[in-house]
């Protein structure tokens, strides 16, 4: 008899009596936990063990409990205390590794995981984001913006389109998001705004946005607060933040921890997903589809087509491309984020946003 406050591997567990114990290699790899499960497995099998698991209240002052708890906590401080993996798995015809670490999570959800975090790196690794690398962006509420979009995990044509547009835009050269910047400042500015400064008129529209969004911000230090971070420059600085970032949807993590200095973390969140939205918007209406239809015009009027277009960029010569990026200042390249999470269960995301601090 077995004791345990997880149902989740009741469950598991019952599927695999069901099974008399036994996994096809698609199970084994859908599998959470798939090693340790097989060597249980074989443990049972081999000594014709009878097992029976009930459930417990989480986190129940007994006895039981207690032991687990010493067992677990001695487990992690044990050096040497580990598993012979190859031995230990003479039951499974494969055994998936990365770099040599046996991966005991879904096999096709890892493959995801590490595909998306080796494009985050190779996106960070660009040498027009050699600032990102450098200063503290707060990646997580990056992508949360990102996503806003997609509510409960289902996605539509609309939320689709939106999102491409927003990675289109974060992805932008800056050359082309300074071009922005003039028609935005006209549109973000208000006049009946009474402000010292008249070089800040352009950061005017999204401060008091904020302001407004929360009454826990709605106080004098709180503006100042806001106002005296330099991300509301609207010029461009290789060194520092500035208006452009949040532009392409950049959230550095000195705007998240003045307004979550204030209010809750999901509030922050919240209001950091909104003051994007609310950039996001204005930026496509009023500057990225003129910008669209004033460059479509241009080309109609020179007799461009799609298939000109394509025709010049396959016969264009190329220059040759010097820039190595193999020598670049605090460059991800290793998926170490993913290894801190398979050892220490580090936030993946977190890691990047960490690293520079």
């Amino acid at each position: 008899m077995i004791k345990t406050d997880s149902l989740n591997v009741i469950s598991q567990f019952e599927q695999l009596k069901k099974s008399s114990f036994s996994q096809s290699a698609r199970e084994y790899f859908k599998t959470n936990n798939n090693f340790l499960w097989n060597v249980l497995i074989r443990i049972i099998k081999k000594l014709n063990l009878i097992v029976e698991l009930f459930k417990v209240p989480a986190h129940a002052d007994c006895g039981g409990n207690n032991y687990a708890n010493k067992l677990t906590k001695d487990a992690h401080f044990e050096q040497d205390n580990h598993i012979l993996f190859k031995s230990a798995a003479t039951t499974m015809k494969l055994l998936p590794q990365w770099n040599g670490i046996t991966i005991e999570n879904k096999l096709k959800r890892f493959i995801c995981t590490t595909t998306t975090y080796k494009g985050l790196e190779n996106f960070i690794n660009l040498r027009r984001n050699t600032k990102y690398r450098k200063l503290e962006v707060d990646w997580t509420s990056t992508f949360q913006c990102l996503n806003c979009d997609i509510q409960n995990n289902e996605t539509s044509m609309s939320s689709s389109k939106i999102k491409a547009q927003k990675v289109h835009l974060l992805i932008e050269e800056i050359p082309t998001i300074k071009q922005m910047k003039s028609p935005f400042w006209k549109f973000m500015t208000i006049g009946s705004a009474q402000v010292a400064v008249s070089k800040m008129k352009h950061s005017i529209t999204c401060v008091y946005w904020i302001l407004e969004c929360d009454s826990h911000l709605q106080n004098v230090p709180v503006a100042s607060s806001l106002h005296s971070l330099h991300i509301w420059d609207i010029g461009y600085n290789i060194n520092e933040f500035t208006f452009i970032d949040l532009i392409k949807g950049i959230i550095p993590s000195m705007l998240y921890h003045t307004i979550n200095s204030w209010i809750t973390k999901d509030n922050s969140i919240k209001i950091l997903i909104q003051m994007r939205q609310y950039i996001f918007e204005q930026t496509f209406t009023e500057v990225w589809l003129p910008r669209c239809s004033y460059l479509k015009e241009f080309e109609r009027s020179l007799g461009l087509t799609k298939k000109k277009k394509l025709t010049l960029k396959n016969f264009r010569s190329l220059s040759p491309n010097n820039n190595n990026n193999d020598n670049l200042e605090n460059s991800f390249d290793a998926l170490e984020s993913i290894r801190k999470n398979i050892y220490f269960g580090y936030s993946i995301i977190d890691f990047y946003t960490n690293l520079t601090s």
